[in-house]
């Protein structure tokens, strides 16, 4: 049976062409929870920087959806992602 790694781009508000990136974070899960890595650069560069690398790495984007922490006024959108695990 395939098993599967996942991790997460989190922290981008805005939507559309006004995607600003806003404390984006890399989240890795496992089954003890998460860890985050704070991504950090030029705003949106970064962030096209990331995904490049995460395709790269053997990830692939399946999903996204807006979120919004409760600290946070600003709608906040995550980029799932999943590679077979090794």
């Amino acid at each position: 049976m395939q098993k599967w790694e996942y991790c997460a781009i989190v922290g981008m508000a805005g939507s559309g062409r006004n995607l600003v990136p806003y404390y984006p974070a890399l989240w890795y899960f496992d089954s003890s929870g998460f860890h985050a890595t704070e991504i950090k650069g030029d705003e949106l560069q970064i962030v096209a920087q990331t995904i490049a690398k995460l395709g790269e790495e053997g990830w692939e984007m399946v999903g996204a959806m807006p979120f919004t922490p409760k600290t946070s006024v600003y709608e906040n959108a995550v980029l799932f992602f999943k590679r077979p695990q090794a």
